[in-house]
């Protein structure tokens, strides 16, 4: 039996286009929440990763369903070794604790973030498109 994982994602994996742009169909997906995390633009870049935070903090994102090993590995390529990808839990509109993984800047690696919260709205507006095709 091949073991499938289910992956909150926050950033540039949010997108549909960006799943296109890497070659990979995008899985059954929805809305969640990630709390105790906060969400920062990284340094000179226009995407974001996440850090532990305050209880009260929580991030906005997508579960994606049922990756399996290939695509969690694709996955762990794109992202780059600047992110560990852990296990975290993440809560569904409807109040659901799901156990799942996400992609997080390891507190050795925090000063690769800036204090500047990532807006997914303006990266869609002002930089998606050059993202896509830069």
């Amino acid at each position: 039996m091949i073991a499938r994982m289910t992956l909150f994602t926050y950033g540039t994996l949010t997108f549909p286009e960006v799943w296109t742009r890497i070659g990979m169909a995008m899985p059954a997906s929805q809305p969640a929440r990630l709390p105790g995390y906060a969400v920062y633009r990284l340094r000179d870049a226009v995407f974001p990763g996440i850090i532990r935070a305050g209880d009260d903090d929580f991030v906005i994102g997508v579960l994606y369903e049922g990756l399996d090993e290939d695509t969690l590995f694709e996955l762990d390529a794109y992202e780059s070794v600047l992110y560990d990808r852990m296990a975290v839990q993440a809560v569904t509109d409807e109040g659901i604790e799901v156990e799942c993984q996400a992609f997080v800047i390891p507190e050795s690696r925090r000063q690769a973030l800036t204090d500047e919260p990532w807006n997914a709205k303006r990266f869609s507006e002002k930089e998606l498109e050059k993202y896509l095709h830069g």
